[in-house]
């Protein structure tokens, strides 16, 4: 059994603990693909360096998808900054 302080220290880190955490985002559905993605790389970054928090991590990774769906968002044909 291993202990899990809750800082995001521990690598990788626990699905539940995980799941917890982006629950607490409102993306619980998608703390898996962050898991996938991050252990297929085998937690490093897209640079090749170690992530020894996966919690600074998953803040950038969630901050980069909000990004993403706002851009789609402004690119739909239904977006108006007029009211």
């Amino acid at each position: 059994m291993s202990i899990h302080d809750g800082l995001g220290t521990t690598m990788p880190p626990d699905s539940d603990v995980l799941l917890i955490y982006f629950d607490q985002k409102g993306l619980a559905q998608l703390a898996e693909k962050f898991f996938d993605e991050h252990d297929n790389r085998g937690w490093k970054t897209a640079t090749g360096g170690t992530i020894y928090n996966w919690k600074v991590c998953a803040a950038e990774w969630i901050y980069n998808y909000r990004q993403e769906v706002k851009r789609r968002f402004r690119q739909s044909p239904f977006y108006s900054e007029s009211f």
